[in-house]
């Protein structure tokens, strides 16, 4: 299984860590959370077709908030 998806706490923290991986060049799309995924989340995650774990690390290190993370298969 390959977690791409990043599940966060709001609509808000979706577009602050879409803008901060922006900066590192890390391409990412704020979507709708599949309904099946075992992570409750506000409804948008970001997917992260590349570098999901160097994305999760980054967004954790400034400030965001990953309540964690799917797979798109799971949807």
């Amino acid at each position: 299984m390959n977690n791409e998806l990043i599940l966060l706490p709001s609509v808000t923290y979706a577009m602050k860590a879409k803008s901060i991986l922006d900066k590192y060049k890390i391409r990412s799309y704020i979507q709708r959370t599949p309904r099946n995924t075992p992570i409750k989340s506000c409804g948008y995650c970001l997917f992260v077709p590349e570098k999901t774990d160097e994305a999760e690390k980054i967004l954790r290190k400034n400030g965001v908030r990953v309540l964690g993370r799917a797979s798109r298969d799971e949807s």
